[in-house]
């Protein structure tokens, strides 16, 4: 993919998500950030932290405190893997990824 074609996709993903609420927005980009950077190595809390972290950072920035309190709370309380135990049995950064959009989709 070139250039031109990358920019035109970012392009296409940016205004796809623009009617998503904050919540599944939030939810899109931890996991964009976490299917970015090796996928197939098993996700660990850190890295889960680390990702809300930064896509909360990113996402929520601009909102209100009200509304980024709401849209976390919304996106924490759908998130698809809340129970330590499954992190520990090795599901892979790309598989939370697919489960973190899908569960945007309640939001």
């Amino acid at each position: 993919m070139d250039l031109t074609q990358l920019s035109q996709a970012e392009e296409h993903l940016r205004r796809a998500r623009e009617g998503l609420t904050v919540a599944a927005q939030l939810l899109h980009a931890v996991a964009d950030l976490i299917s970015d950077h090796q996928p197939e190595q098993p996700i660990s809390t850190m890295a889960l932290g680390l990702a809300f972290s930064a896509a909360g950072a990113d996402i929520l920035a601009p909102y209100p405190r009200a509304v980024r309190d709401h849209a976390l709370l919304k996106a924490l309380a759908v998130e698809p893997i809340t129970d330590q135990d499954v992190i520990t049995q090795g599901i892979t950064g790309g598989e939370y990824a697919l489960r973190l959009r899908q569960a945007a989709r309640t939001v």
